[in-house]
């Protein structure tokens, strides 16, 4: 028991590392870039989440089904869902490095387009596989070697930060690209499951049957994250896309400790349900969850007083953005409860799953649409984000209903 506390605690304290890293490479550039050049980069990436449907629930399935069966002690199985899912992973993976190389060389009209097509494939291309094996640390010995990994990884892309103050815009990219093809191959040499590739049709059916309505209900509930970045680009511009940099790292910096609590908690819920088939044990866990977040959440929004002054004094060009920048606070606040939407796998309770993620979709299209609307032209991007922190409470609440309700009842 005493391994597995500070497992959880290493682990905990490495994926922290790992995303204020990336939030500081992410503040160092929004120091040198300007708006109009993040502008594309995130414009860029908009497309990314989407991508990820194209894999039908591979990964997800994988995420429920392993922990599932270690609970069970059933080693051949997990090998089986293992190998079957690095086969078509790695089929996703070269293809979409084939089409980023073939957009950057036929599609690209100059130098810095080439290098955004190319950075944005090699993200979506590491993105296969590195979902893949995050979905495979499932063991004690394995969250303490992902440990290692953050670590590691986190160091690299400090190492890579001058590139952004020697090369600006393409530095960054450059950075970027780099960065996440050593952090994937990082994954690949700690992986726990060392298993040869092989296709297994009965074991990659039963994966995507059980993957494929997480995924959907998963992507519907997220999608919506994306609403206002399309909200941005089709009806401002992608100057103003780029303005929303450090409003992004607010929401970031709120991600921090669900992130971390979601890639250790969550399969270890799992693997708990699987041994006592007890809902209460869920529910007691998402308690003491949102207990902790709560206290982080409320420490986070202290930063509220300094945010006016650190970007009109550290980050001049995007003063423009200090009011968005606020209220992604407070909208941080609320999406750090998005963790227990998970709960939803572990139960297999699609239904109620697909309420909340629907009523998610409506709210951020109906109020920052209503909103922008009615707004003044220039206080357009304002009212954006004003509108999603109100579609952000109310589908919080929403999603703390419908989970005590699946945790409490008798199905």
């Amino acid at each position: 028991m005493r391994f597995k506390s500070n497992v959880a605690v290493n682990f905990t304290i490495s994926s922290i590392f790992k995303t204020i890293s990336g939030m500081a490479i992410s503040l160092i550039a929004i120091k040198v870039i300007g708006p109009e050049k993040l502008g594309l980069w995130q414009a860029a990436l908009i497309i990314k989440p989407y991508i990820g449907f194209t894999q039908l629930g591979l990964t997800q399935g994988l995420g429920r089904q392993l922990p599932f069966y270690l609970g069970k002690n059933d080693q051949k199985k997990v090998k089986k869902y293992a190998a079957s899912a690095q086969y078509v992973t790695i089929l996703y993976t070269i293809f979409f490095l084939i089409l980023a190389i073939f957009l950057s060389v036929f599609v690209a009209s100059n130098a810095e387009e080439q290098l955004i097509y190319l950075t944005a494939g090699v993200f979506i291309s590491t993105m296969f596989v590195d979902d893949f094996l995050s979905s495979t640390y499932r063991s004690s010995k394995s969250f303490a070697d992902l440990s290692r990994v953050y670590i590691i990884s986190s160091l690299f892309a400090f190492l890579l930060s001058p590139l952004i103050f020697y090369l600006e815009f393409s530095g960054y990219l450059i950075m970027l690209l780099i960065h996440s093809l050593a952090s994937t191959i990082l994954l690949v040499v700690y992986r726990p499951i060392r298993t040869k590739s092989k296709f297994f049709k009965k074991i990659y059916i039963e994966n995507i049957k059980i993957g494929f309505p997480m995924l959907s209900l998963n992507y519907l509930r997220s999608l919506p994250d994306t609403y206002p970045k399309i909200f941005i680009v089709f009806f401002i511009s992608t100057t103003a896309l780029g303005l929303t940099a450090p409003a992004n790292a607010a929401l970031t910096a709120f991600s921090v400790l669900p992130a971390a609590l979601a890639k250790y908690i969550m399969p270890t819920m799992t693997f708990d349900y699987a041994k006592s088939n007890d809902k209460i044990v869920i529910w007691n866990k998402i308690k003491k969850i949102s207990y902790y977040l709560s206290i982080f959440g409320l420490a986070g929004l202290l930063s509220l007083i300094f945010i006016p002054y650190i970007i009109e004094n550290y980050f001049p060009k995007y003063e423009e953005a200090v009011f968005i920048t606020i209220i992604a606070v407070i909208i941080g606040f609320f999406r750090m409860y998005a963790l227990i939407f998970q709960v939803f796998n572990t139960l297999k309770r699609y239904n109620e799953q697909f309420k909340v993620s629907v009523s998610r979709n409506l709210l951020y299209i109906l109020i920052p649409g209503f909103l922008f609307y009615a707004a003044p032209k220039e206080k357009g991007l304002s009212y954006i984000f004003i509108g999603v922190l109100i579609a952000e409470f109310i589908s919080t609440g929403i999603t703390f209903y419908y989970v005590h309700k699946v945790t409490h009842d008798e199905k």
